[in-house]
């Protein structure tokens, strides 16, 4: 940035007084200014104890600036606009409305944007009346550097580009002229890139591909979508390619997103063996015998879901009922029950909602949080889908991430082909509306549909199938809703209330009885019974959860409704309906 030369005042002046009768500006200490005091040129507040503890005030016009920020000269020169001198203008003042610049596409006024950052002007910005050429008074306090010599991308040097085309950027495909970044150019090759595309990484690994990725300015002929948000992959541009010659691509800025890519650049790089790293979850003792990595004791595999006794067992992995056609493995010594398939997840694994690599642990490592000090132990978020659980948890191996997921969501295969849909459903990192739930909220992520833009949440999507109500001998089916219900009319057998048959339910072909999923599975189909603890200002205290069997239903110690959930919550010998309804409690308790 180049100051003109008649600015060469040493003393602080206001630049909204008359240049003839200038008023001086006295420097204060911010904490003689009212609360949330801001800076008249870059808007924001002026703090206590920082760099900006005191600031210069001007008493007439009643306005503040950050030391420096008063020092903004009043005409400019920028190599983002060499033509003409930027002048400073406010918005407080009363301009003329020709001056205001208009974005591109937006020829009411509403919408004036720097041309740097792409952002809306704040009050203060510079403009060049000739051009309707305008920046921000902090953008233009950076300037770019006028070459670049690449270290890897490109043979040749690089040259700032000062203007914004319609053109693609020869590295990730993405519009020049809509990116907040800086340009450059490399006219005898006609190469134009952002300025962050000039250092993308040439060799990456992400969690949703096997292999390593490397960097291709472009692609052999055939149909690709990205790997990422599934869109087609334009092979006459920069994008990410396998180096084992998959049929795999992905668009540059999809691969190295903050939530897709760990940073790391793999060029020049040993790979690992990733095989000698994955251990098996169990040894087998015989041909129907474990023992689980989990458990200490032996368990045998039992086929089409008996154990003798009456009360259906629940997995205690994915915290899922055992039906008559599940096989699993019941622990020879106690009660321990999992699945076959979960008795064979692995103890290592890769998912597309994470970027680092996840570890199968049968506990949570880290404590359940209820507002606002309240930890539990046992019982965890799935950041997945956003539901608690006690069962096993997939956690990142990396120290200090903190992301989970439970076996659930960590199984998705991707693509999910559902039954509820036609088309495949693919993990986004994009939001819709649920196709069954109607909410962008329910879940932390969604399945989509790239053919018909449906979206499921990982929510529903893991409504178990087939399940088991313990009034009925025979399984319970998932009904996906009835197309042509006008007729139709449907009760619920547990809450005895009116069921929609357009809403997903549950029903015995055999013995006409529906259900609604939430009354049949409970508020929190995932939690499973066990004795915990609950700590609370260093102090420990148990905390239960048991299932509620009786035929009579208990009364809940907080509400003082009948408990007809599923679950039943016991602490401090109360009994609660929900764990609200406990957390209320406990918060009343903390308050006397």
């Amino acid at each position: 940035m180049e100051t003109l030369p008649y600015y060469t005042r040493l003393e602080r002046l206001c630049r909204l007084s008359d240049p003839a009768q200038p008023h001086t500006l006295d420097r204060v200490e911010s904490e003689s200014l009212t609360p949330n005091s801001s800076c008249f040129t870059c808007k924001e507040e002026i703090l206590q104890n920082s760099e900006y503890y005191s600031c210069y005030y001007c008493c007439i016009c009643d306005l503040k600036f950050h030391f420096g920020c008063d020092l903004l000269p009043p005409e400019i020169r920028h190599p983002f606009h060499p033509s003409h001198p930027l002048t400073l203008i406010s918005l407080d003042l009363e301009v003329n409305s020709s001056k205001l610049p208009l974005d591109d596409d937006d020829d009411d006024g509403k919408h004036e944007k720097c041309k740097c950052c792409r952002k809306r002007l704040k009050n203060v910005y510079y403009h060049c009346s000739v051009c309707k050429f305008s920046f921000n008074a902090s953008c233009t306090t950076y300037r770019p550097p006028l070459t670049i010599k690449p270290p890897k991308s490109h043979e040749h040097t690089l040259t700032l580009f000062p203007k914004r085309l319609p053109l693609p950027c020869d590295a990730c495909g993405l519009s020049l002229e809509d990116h907040t970044d800086h340009v450059f150019a490399c006219h005898p090759c006609n190469y134009m890139v952002h300025g962050t595309c000039i250092y993308l990484p040439r060799v990456i690994k992400i969690t949703r591909h096997p292999h390593r990725l490397s960097f291709t300015s472009s692609l052999s002929p055939g149909d690709l979508s990205c790997g990422v948000c599934r869109k087609t992959v334009d092979i006459n541009y920069g994008q990410y390619s396998c180096t084992k010659r998959c049929h795999y691509a992905i668009h540059s800025k999809c691969a190295t997103r903050e939530d897709v890519w760990d940073g790391k650049d793999l060029e020049g790089l040993p790979e690992e063996n990733e095989e000698d790293e994955d251990i098996e979850p169990f040894v087998k003792i015989d041909e129907n015998t474990i023992q689980h990595f989990s458990h200490d004791h032996y368990m045998r595999l039992q086929k089409n879901g008996s154990l003798g006794g009456h009360e259906s067992k629940f997995c205690d992995a994915c915290i899922l009922p055992i039906i008559p056609s599940d096989s699993f493995y019941s622990c020879m010594r106690c009660e321990f029950v999992l699945h076959e398939v979960c008795a064979y997840l692995p103890r290592k694994k890769n998912h597309p909602l994470h970027k680092h690599p996840l570890i199968l642990l049968p506990t949570p490592t880290e404590f359940y949080i209820f507002p606002p000090e309240f930890c539990v132990e046992d019982i965890f978020t799935c950041n997945g889908c956003g539901q608690l659980g006690c069962g096993f948890v997939y956690e990142c191996a990396k120290d200090d991430c903190g992301f989970v997921l439970d076996v659930r969501c960590a199984s998705i295969p991707d693509p999910l082909n559902h039954e509820c849909h036609p088309h495949p459903l693919f993990i986004n990192l994009t939001k819709g509306e649920c196709m069954r739930c109607k909410s962008i909220s329910n879940s932390s992520y969604f399945l989509e549909c790239v053919k018909c833009k449906s979206f499921l949440c990982l929510t529903c999507a893991n409504v178990p199938r087939v399940t088991h109500y313990k009034y009925d001998s025979h399984p319970l089916t998932l009904c996906y809703g009835e197309e042509d219900a006008t007729n139709l009319k449907y009760w619920c057998e547990i809450c005895e209330s009116k069921l929609d048959p357009k809403i997903w339910f549950y029903t015995c072909d055999g013995c006409k009885v529906t259900l609604h999923v939430t009354c049949l599975l409970g508020l929190n189909m995932y939690l499973k019974p066990l004795v915990t603890i609950k700590n609370y200002n260093d102090v420990d205290e148990v905390m239960e959860i048991v299932r509620n069997r009786g035929s009579s239903r208990p009364v809940c110690d907080h509400c003082a409704r009948r408990c007809v959930d599923s679950l039943l919550y016991k602490c401090s010998d109360r009994t609660f309906c929900t764990l609200d309804c406990m957390h209320a409690s406990w918060i009343e308790e903390a308050d006397d």
